[in-house]
């Protein structure tokens, strides 16, 4: 499912009439943009947001603005929304970045953050990055991944962090290399003269000198703090004794400031902003779809002249959010005073993202309700979508939030739940959701779907045992059991599992009967074009491609290749569905491995790169393998022994931490390695000892004498007749 971003999220902050300037805290950070990072870390409420968005009005350097929130706690999402930020200002930064992000889970950032990298290290102007609420970001991996970039960043590029908390980086090592500014709740406290300034010049309150210090003292300059009690003192006649009375630490002076501009606001709109604080960011429709309420877009714009903390997320004034500190007051009042209508509360703003189309904000509310229904439905209808676009994390954590005793009666979810799974090599979290699967066939408006389903996944296993008989057996017996029912006006599941078990017969016969399978693929490559199944359009390109090179057919192979490639990077298909799909890797791989084939080693060696930069991102062992072999090819072409001897050393790594139950994938990459011993064994003579290691390793498997071969893989016959003709036994 491709995320919709959020153009909101890239909007700085329009600073408001009521601005004090603030020259000094200007200069200091005009400074740090010799520095790689700008910290401006400080509580909330301490104008963080507001500073920065002045100084940048002021600024000649372009500056790209994140707004971040708990949503975006994820490292594929954090840094496709990095990117397209930067993109705003630069558009040929990270290109192709954003629709490589859209794909699936970010396993490993470095790669792309490299091509980030070097990409900024190739502008003329210099930009500035700010990065605003990072304190809302727990992941590790962000963590990490910024650590990285602030280890590479060029001098093009200067980054700002605001946060409420200090981020678990490395300052203190750009402390000591003096590539660190610093800002902090004392720096960004207003002194005696700017609280005058503010609350006399700015806002007109009239207050005398003492009261001016007195207030300046209670709140310790904390400007929040100081706009919550001039709201409190607007129109007020004692303005000397509330101020004189006025006493209390931080969270007490702010629920007591906070109730005064509440009490102050007629029942109708206290009810309505208690009601909008469940709400990240909010629009009128929305609003009056949560309250009840009729909204528009005049009430808020008035709401943001009386100064009750709306912030603009446009410069059309159609979205906004709450001051973090008055939502988070305002959520906690609606939970003592309304704490029953919550729930109600979340199913409307669900109920509306969801018309909207804005799915993960829809599922987002009905987890916050506690409707585990509401929440599964959600889920059950995002399911396919999720997995035609191989977002199988994403669906995998959803349907961990559910109660499993409400999982039979999805039996779509269930389908495609444990698709994820199994793709994703979690079997045994698989093993506890297919009973579930099983129960669900109850619930099923077609019943031999889920059977279907059900004999599929038992092929999966006995492939992977390399009982090729008993997987063909379970595919043909998966499609009997569709066979009754006509194609066209089957539901996404059914036309899941077609392809499944359509595209595994034919991999059962890519290992006995190459013609078999040659006449096979076709008919999976169809049904997966024909129903938008992305994977089933990668891997029927592939596999078809390789039984052509097999027969000899190189020129037929990349046809399929380039074809496949089309109709992934076009989201091509009869059913109309569009969108990036997914990773290509194996695609440029197999083309890789024609163009050695052709000779043409610069070429092969771009589809190899191209290879490993996609597969650095996924990390997909299967792709990691055929990248190995290919490259320890090109080495060797290239006369580059060394690298080749490394590519050997991460097969047999790979062989190694490969897990036993996985024998298909166990046995397939020690085939690979062997290949590359026989390779090198052959170029350099000194490296005899690899022919031994070979002879050794068909030994173990009784594949020493041809008489006697009982190996499941046809590669082991290849294995075998090469190491005899290097003994000389043609």
């Amino acid at each position: 499912m491709a995320l919709t971003l959020l153009s909101t999220k890239f909007h700085t902050p329009a600073p408001t009439t009521h601005v004090v300037a603030r020259p000094h805290l200007h200069a200091m950070l005009e400074r740090g943009l010799s520095a790689k990072l700008i910290l401006v870390s400080a509580p909330a409420g301490a104008g963080k947001s507001t500073m920065l968005a002045t100084w940048l009005k002021q600024q000649s350097r372009p500056a790209a603005w994140l707004s971040l929130e708990p949503g975006d706690n994820d490292l594929g999402r954090f840094l496709l929304y990095i990117v397209s930020a930067l993109q705003q200002l630069e558009p040929g930064v990270g290109a192709g970045l954003p629709e490589l992000l859209q794909q699936q889970s970010l396993v490993n950032a470095e790669p792309l953050l490299i091509r980030l990298t070097n990409d900024l290290a190739q502008l003329d102007d210099n930009l500035i990055l700010v990065l605003d609420d990072y304190h809302t970001v727990s992941d590790d991996k962000i963590h990490d991944a910024v650590e990285f970039l602030l280890d590479h960043l060029p001098p093009q590029l200067c980054l700002v962090i605001a946060t409420r908390t200090d981020p678990p980086l490395a300052l203190s090592r750009l402390r000591v290399r003096n590539q660190l500014l610093e800002l902090r709740r004392t720096d960004l406290r207003f002194d005696i003269s700017e609280t005058a300034r503010f609350l006399n010049d700015r806002l007109g309150l009239e207050l005398s000198p003492t009261a001016i210090t007195r207030l300046e003292a209670r709140t310790e300059g904390w400007i929040a703090a100081l706009q919550l009690a001039a709201l409190s003192l607007t129109g007020r006649p004692d303005k000397e004794a509330f101020v004189e009375a006025f006493a209390g630490s931080h969270r007490f002076l702010v629920d007591y400031l906070v109730d005064e501009v509440l009490s102050r606001q007629p029942p109708q709109m206290q009810g309505f902003l208690q009601r909008t604080a469940i709400l990240e960011r909010f629009t009128a429709p929305l609003c009056e779809a949560v309250t009840g309420q009729p909204t528009s877009a005049d009430l808020l714009g008035r709401l943001e002249a009386a100064n009750l903390f709306l912030i603009p997320l446009d410069d059309e004034r159609k979205w906004y959010r709450f001051h973090h500190l008055f939502a988070e007051f305002l959520q906690h009042r609606l939970g003592e005073v309304e704490a029953e209508r919550m729930p109600e509360l979340h199913r409307r703003a669900s109920a509306w993202f969801e018309k909207e189309g804005w799915t993960d904000e829809a599922i987002r509310h009905a987890f916050l309700a506690a409707d585990d229904k509401l929440a599964a439905r959600l889920v059950d209808d995002a399911a396919a979508e999720l997995a035609l676009h191989w977002h199988n994390a994403q669906l995998i954590n959803y349907v961990q939030r559910l109660p499993t005793s409400l999982l039979p009666f999805y039996p779509r979810l269930c389908i495609f739940c444990c698709w994820a799974m199994n793709t994703t090599g979690q079997l045994s979290t698989l093993a506890t959701v297919l009973p579930l699967l099983k129960e669900s066939r109850a619930h099923a408006r077609r019943p031999r779907t889920v059977d279907a389903a059900v004999v599929t996944l038992r092929a999966y296993e006995r492939l992977r045992k390399l009982d090729f008989a008993d997987t063909a057996r379970l595919c043909q017996q998966a499609l009997s059991l569709l066979e009754p029912r006509e194609q066209e006006g089957t539901g996404a599941e059914e036309q899941w599992v077609r392809v499944a078990a359509t595209l595994t017969k034919a991999y059962v016969f890519l290992h006995s009967d190459p013609r078999r399978a040659a006449a096979l693929y076709p008919v999976g490559l169809a049904l997966s074009q024909q129903f938008g199944i992305s994977v089933g359009v990668a891997n029927g390109s592939a596999r078809l491609a390789r039984i052509k090179q097999q027969l000899g057919q190189l020129h037929e192979a990349a046809d399929v290749l380039r074809q496949g490639l089309i109709t992934l990077r076009h989201g091509r298909s009869d059913t109309g569905t569009s969108g990036g799909f997914g990773n290509v890797a194996e695609l440029h791989v197999m083309m890789g491995r024609l163009h050695y084939e052709w000779n043409r080693l610069g070429e092969a060696e771009q589809f190899v790169q191209q290879t490993r930069q996609l597969n650095e991102l996924y990390t997909s062992p299967t792709l990691l393998a055929l990248e190995l072999e290919i490259s320890l090819r090109l080495y060797l072409a290239r006369g580059e022994i060394g690298a080749a001897q490394m590519s050997l050393h991460r097969l047999d790594q790979l062989c190694a931490e490969t897990h036993q139950d996985d024998q298909l994938s166990k046995q397939t990459f020690e085939l690979m390695a062997m290949n590359g011993r026989l390779a090198l064994a052959a170029q350099v003579p000194s490296l005899e000892h690899l022919l031994a290691e070979v002879a050794g390793w068909l030994r173990e498997r009784k594949l020493e004498n041809e008489d006697r071969f009982e190996y499941p893989l046809e590669g082991g016959y290849s294995i075998l007749a090469r190491l005899l003709l290097a003994q000389d036994k043609p």
